[in-house]
């Protein structure tokens, strides 16, 4: 074997860097072990970590944060509801594809039965302001039986403030006439008001209810406003993007107000809203069917045109599949917004007592 020793010049000063404090004897160097040449080589290089320890310090920060920050969770979450309500507003108010596809779709409307639009404004006739105003009412009763009052004051405030915010919103932005038509079909629908109404409804009813009982006020909240926004489609009053433009944006509002709860302290970590997977599975099982289906009817639309060729048998396709998209689309959304709030417990402050 090759052994390599240290010059005694070497040796010297590293003894003269060990001697005694106050002396100036120098300490004596240790020469009865002699180094080896692998010992003078550089140490390897470290092995590379792991993906999940690589990963960069700012991304590991926004997911913890996601995770146990409600304020956080909220904020992103509104601020992405308030995009999609933009990007649907921009997409089919602002385009001419966008109004001519929906337009087609709203004459299909008048193609359906009388018994099914029968069926659909016996629906929307329910939809009124005392309802509404005794919606409001019960589930800030709920609230405040649960001894959670700033719960109840913030629902209220969303569910009002969401519909005053669609009927402005309805009046304030514009539609250009980038399509011709009759003048019924190019009002202005966005967002839909009764559509706002109904999620408002299913939104503030999730939010109020007991954390261990949200997974079942999910499907019947989802299903209530899916069903009001179809029967919009339906009866002809509202366009697709109209009822979901309403969905969205009660949850936007909503989140926003569930932000500032958490910035005030009445946001707090619970097991008990968690929404069992199977549950979770089996409801969007609804939109991811309807999806598929409204995206394989407008593949068949594309490939074989010739479906057009009856009298207004277009409209009556579009308007089919307009119908499927909206129920897929706001069912989807009230999954995402119960998976948003099911860590938290609202409402509670860290020094409450639980209760259901």
């Amino acid at each position: 074997m090759v052994v390599a020793r240290y010059p005694q010049q070497m040796r010297d000063a590293d003894a003269a860097d060990t001697a005694k404090p106050g002396t100036s004897e120098p300490a004596k160097a240790d020469t009865s072990a002699p180094v080896t040449a692998a010992e003078l080589v550089e140490p390897a290089e470290a092995p590379a970590r792991p993906w999940p320890a690589a990963r960069p310090r700012l991304v590991r920060r926004i997911v913890h944060r996601l995770a146990s920050s409600p304020a956080w969770r909220f904020g992103l979450a509104a601020l992405g509801s308030a995009v999609l309500v933009v990007t649907v507003y921009a997409a089919f108010v602002l385009t001419r594809a966008g109004q001519r596809l929906e337009n087609i779709g709203l004459v299909g409307a008048q193609l359906r039965g009388a018994a099914v639009r029968a069926e659909s404004l016996g629906y929307l006739a329910q939809m009124t302001v005392l309802t509404f105003a005794l919606a409001i009412l019960g589930l800030i009763a709920v609230a405040f039986v649960r001894r959670r009052p700033g719960l109840g004051v913030l629902v209220g405030a969303v569910m009002a403030g969401s519909v005053l915010l669609a009927e402005f919103l309805k009046g304030a932005l514009p539609r250009p006439e980038l399509v011709s038509g009759p003048v019924w079909i190019l009002r202005n629908d966005f967002p839909s008001g009764t559509a706002t109404v109904a999620a408002a409804i299913g939104i503030g009813a999730l939010l109020v209810a007991p954390d261990r009982l949200r997974w079942v006020v999910l499907p019947l909240g989802a299903a209530f406003a899916a069903v009001i926004g179809q029967s919009t489609q339906v009866t002809g009053w509202h366009r697709m993007s109209g009822a979901l433009g309403g969905v969205l944006l009660v949850m936007a509002v909503a989140l926003a107000g569930l932000l500032f709860l958490a910035r005030i302290g009445l946001v707090q970590p619970t097991p008990r809203g968690r929404i069992h997977p199977t549950l979770r599975a089996a409801i969007l099982g609804v939109p991811a069917a309807t999806l598929i289906i409204s995206a394989s009817a407008l593949a068949l639309l594309v490939a074989f045109p010739l479906l057009q060729v009856p009298t207004n048998a277009d409209a009556a396709f579009l308007h089919t599949v307009f119908e499927l998209l909206g129920f897929g689309f706001t069912v989807l959304a009230f999954v995402l917004f119960a998976s948003v709030i099911e860590p938290f417990s609202l409402g509670r402050s860290s020094g409450a007592s639980r209760d259901v």
